[in-house]
Formats: structure tokens, sequence, C-alpha cells
């Protein structure tokens, strides 16, 4: 009998940050599961913690920076060749601390219509496609 925790994604949050217009992202690290690719910061949510705290801790781990988890922006599931994630992202604001590379490669800050300019994880997409509507239609 095939156990059936195995087939759970993986559930993980994730900060959308905006400040001056532009949105923060992270690179992975060379030597992780996906190295060199783009995300929106955050990480997976440990058992019995919530999702508004995985985050905070999240953030906190990989940039020492501290922030306010909003409302909920999208919610995506994607399967990978290793398995599946179920992502929340948040709309978060960024309260205080400067950023630091602690578990990240590096950080951007950037503007939705440049987007397309970075190697974002298949999994991120939706959320990208989803602000980059958001940006097109207050532009309008």
């Amino acid at each position: 009998m095939v156990n059936q925790l195995e087939n759970l994604p993986l559930a993980v949050c994730a900060a959308v940050i905006e400040h001056q217009g532009k949105i923060l992202l992270t690179k992975r690290p060379a030597d992780k599961q996906q190295g060199g690719f783009w995300e929106f910061p955050g990480g997976k949510i440990d058992p019995g913690e919530s999702p508004h705290y995985s985050l905070i801790r999240e953030l906190r781990e990989e940039l020492d920076i501290e922030i306010e988890v909003g409302p909920v922006l999208e919610t995506v599931y994607h399967h990978y060749d290793w398995g599946s994630v179920l992502i929340i992202a948040y709309l978060c604001e960024w309260l205080s601390g400067e950023i630091k590379h602690l578990e990240v490669a590096d950080h951007a800050w950037v503007e939705p219509s440049s987007f397309v300019d970075y190697k974002i994880l298949p999994a991120d997409q939706p959320i990208l496609d989803k602000l980059h509507d958001r940006a097109t239609k207050t532009v309008k």
C-alpha cells in the first residue's frame, strides 16, 4: 500500500513584497535544488506551523528582514519531476532590516514589466503573471 503522505505536495509560502513599484525576487543558491532560478522569498511550512508564521520565520532566516504578512495573492499547485508543490503567495510589507544573503545567492527589485528578464521557477510563474496583470490594469 502506498503511503498517502508521500503523494502530498510540499506546502510552501511565498512573500510578494512591493517597494517603490518593484517586487523582491531572490536567487536560489547554485548548490540547492533548482539552483540559479529566481523566486519569491519564502519556504517550506513546517509541521504544526501556520503559513503566516512560516513566512515570517523564512524571511528572517533567508534575508534577515522583518515583514508583515497581508492577504493571499495567489495559490499555485505545480508538479515537478521530483514531486509537487503547493504555494501560498501572500502580499507582504517589508517592515525593517537590511537585506542580507543568508540563504539566497542574490536578490533584485524588479518591475513587473521586467519579469521576463529573469529565469523564474516554473511554479512561481502564475504569481508573476498575476502581478503583471495587476500592474497592467493599474496603468490603464
